[in-house]
């Protein structure tokens, strides 16, 4: 039995070695104490982006106006019990992200759907992680062999990022002769980038997994090995109440 399975861990995912990468503590707080901590509105701003712009990619007929609809009513309803002062700064980008991500993902055609829910479900067995590896593919066009996955931002990046190459990496792997993709989109552009190197993103994914192997192995009492770390609250990702109150509950 690996150390992942004595920690209840049956499989991994770009976004936990990512978390692992970025903030340890909320990985320990997320993974090994089960606290699971809610996302804010700029996550649901993107959630409700996606929404907007997949049934657009789906349906080539479906008015713009009606896919900043289905976005908006989205973003409304999975925001409706929060008092974040954000919300109403986060809302007015859905609308000009919609319309721009249509318009340069519409060209592609129509992507294949998935079989189950709004995402190609893919696992993947990498040499040297002794679990396997899950994710969900936003966009995939067989054809073309391209797959393309969203991100939204209030502000568009030069290049893509280190976490997301490693997520891409990991897509790759479930076929050859694909091409992976990032469309960032923000509400008043988008840009799209092609991953290079993969193999040296999936290198560095399997050294933070050895990382995180490591910490498990250290004890088999998931609480001792949380408490042996500390949240840094200063970081974004405990910016969110909830996520303090997780902290507090766990660190005091």
């Amino acid at each position: 039995m690996s150390v992942f399975n004595k920690h209840g861990i049956t499989h991994l995912s770009a976004s936990n070695v990512n978390l692992f990468i970025a903030q340890p503590a909320m990985w320990c707080a997320s993974y090994l104490m089960k606290q699971k901590t809610p996302v804010g509105p700029a996550a649901h701003r993107g959630s409700a982006i996606e929404t907007g712009i997949e049934a657009g990619l789906f349906d080539p007929e479906m008015p713009v106006e009606a896919c900043q609809k289905l976005a908006d009513e989205t973003f409304v309803r999975l925001t409706r019990l929060s008092t974040h002062p954000n919300i109403d700064k986060e809302r007015s980008l859905i609308a000009g992200a919609v319309e721009v991500g249509l318009a340069e993902l519409r060209q592609y055609g129509i992507p294949a759907k998935p079989e189950t829910g709004r995402q190609h479900k893919i696992e993947v067995n990498i040499p040297a992680v002794p679990i396997p590896v899950v994710g969900y593919l936003d966009f995939y066009w067989p054809d073309h062999g391209i797959i393309l996955d969203l991100k939204t931002s209030s502000r568009v990046p030069s290049s893509i990022s280190d976490a997301h190459a490693r997520q891409g990496a990991i897509y790759l792997k479930r076929g050859s002769n694909q091409q992976m993709r990032f469309a960032y989109c923000s509400g008043k552009k988008i840009a799209v980038y092609v991953l290079e190197e993969p193999e040296m993103h999936i290198a560095a994914f399997v050294r933070a997994v050895k990382s995180i192997e490591t910490f498990l192995s250290l004890s088999d009492d998931s609480e001792k090995l949380t408490r042996a770390l500390s949240p840094d609250l200063s970081s974004f990702y405990w910016n969110e109440p909830a996520a303090r109150a997780v902290a507090k509950e766990i660190w005091g």
